[in-house]
């Protein structure tokens, strides 16, 4: 019968073996998405920093389709949520185009296919988070509500209700 070996755990952090994330995924991911005509992985992964955060957040990389033999004069296809950023990258074109040409560092992409996808989601519409702290004081909460007391529509009420607490709420801050 063998003795079972102590294990200690010391209180040390060690942190040796981490690494980040897109070091250990972007040569594994390189290797298999260039198979499939994605000529830069790097271009996916910064892709926010390369055309800025407002167009990525509806504009998304799918592949660079080149002639055969060529690296130049490449068509760039992009999905987008659907047809109002489809017209807005359309009339954003060639600012598009100039953004991932200097990326490359020469005219890598020379027109853009823009696919419309109903399915994917922006990023941009994210829950807008709401500030729930109290502006008003009780008295002032009260004679909000005795403004809006002999209104007979109760959403109608509630929403010249909140418009009180608003505008009193703003004159406090300042603003």
């Amino acid at each position: 019968m063998k003795k079972k070996e102590a294990y200690t755990v010391s209180d040390e952090r060690k942190t040796g073996d981490l690494q980040a994330v897109s070091r250990t995924i972007l040569p594994f991911a390189r290797s298999i998405l260039g198979q499939k005509g994605f000529v830069e992985v790097d271009m996916i992964a910064n892709w926010d920093k390369i055309v800025g955060e407002e167009l990525a957040d509806y504009v998304f990389p799918q592949r660079i389709e080149f002639k055969r033999g060529e690296k130049t004069d490449g068509v760039l296809h992009v999905a987008v949520p659907g047809g109002a950023f489809a017209l807005e990258l359309q009339h954003r074109e060639k600012l598009l185009l100039a953004k991932v040409n200097s990326y490359f560092g020469y005219c890598a992409v020379s027109r853009l296919k823009i696919i419309q996808n109903a399915e994917i989601l922006p990023l941009a519409e994210k829950p807008v988070q709401r500030s729930e702290k109290n502006l008003v004081t009780r008295e002032e909460e009260n004679y909000i509500r005795q403004l809006s007391e002999d209104i007979q529509n109760p959403a109608l009420q509630e929403i010249v209700e909140k418009l009180g607490r608003s505008v009193i709420g703003n004159n406090k801050d300042g603003k």
